[in-house]
């Protein structure tokens, strides 16, 4: 009899602690926040202001938990060289930038759980004009291959980039690549192509390439330098 109540009591017991009140298994399930959306300034904007109100839209979160969001502004796409990083409870934030500057903004959303989101898609943007003066184009970005790829089996390889100009002047491109990222030889010169078929004669090779954006005023602005890896032919 008391072997009877004993086993009763642990499946009372085990019962009550591998299931929830609804019935189901316990189980604790923390969502990742949706990346925010940015708002203001737009994508390519010329703003008329210096002192600009940064707006992004809000992450959904699937289990509840309350976000904050990761704000940042750089002075290139890359984000190598951020001027502000901040953590912001609120869908803004104002800030003052120097006149004439191009810069690139994102945002990535953190739960109160430390879980966060990727971040926004960046936006590139001019602050307010500096009279009788010409701005820079916007840095490059690369389409394809995307910065550290690796490739198998291949040893030709397409190169692709983006740019833009705040001013809309007529765009061309210099193009360098190489192995070594202090000496990259000039591919293309004045080209407006914005595609270039590179070959790797050297398996298990790290290859660079850079390009240089010109408009028909003379500025230009040197892009990041981009990495790709050939693994075999």
């Amino acid at each position: 009899m008391r072997k009877l109540l004993y086993i009763f009591i642990c499946s009372i017991i085990y019962s009550s602690c591998s299931k929830s009140d609804d019935g189901g298994l316990s189980q604790s399930t923390d969502s990742i926040p949706s990346a925010p959306s940015l708002v203001y300034p737009a994508q390519n904007q010329l703003c008329i202001d210096n002192t600009l109100e940064f707006k992004w839209n809000t992450s959904t979160n699937d289990d509840g938990s309350s976000v904050v969001y990761i704000f940042e502004i750089a002075t290139d796409n890359q984000f190598s060289t951020i001027i502000t990083s901040e953590i912001q409870t609120s869908l803004s934030k104002i800030v003052t930038l120097e006149k004439g500057v191009a810069y690139y903004w994102r945002v990535k959303a953190k739960s109160s759980k430390g879980i966060e989101s990727d971040y926004s898609p960046t936006s590139q943007f001019y602050t307010e004009e500096i009279p009788n003066s010409n701005n820079l184009p916007f840095s490059p970005d690369n389409a394809t291959p995307f910065v550290g790829q690796n490739f198998d089996g291949v040893n030709t390889i397409d190169l692709q980039w983006t740019a833009s100009d705040v001013d809309k002047d007529p765009l061309k491109y210099d193009v360098y690549f190489g192995k070594d990222k202090n000496a990259l030889t000039l591919m293309l010169e004045d080209t407006e192509q914005t595609t270039l078929q590179v070959t790797a004669d050297t398996p298990q090779t790290t290859y660079y390439w850079q390009v240089t954006v010109k408009d028909d005023k003379g500025a230009e602005t040197n892009g990041p330098i981009w990495n790709f890896k050939v693994n075999s032919f």
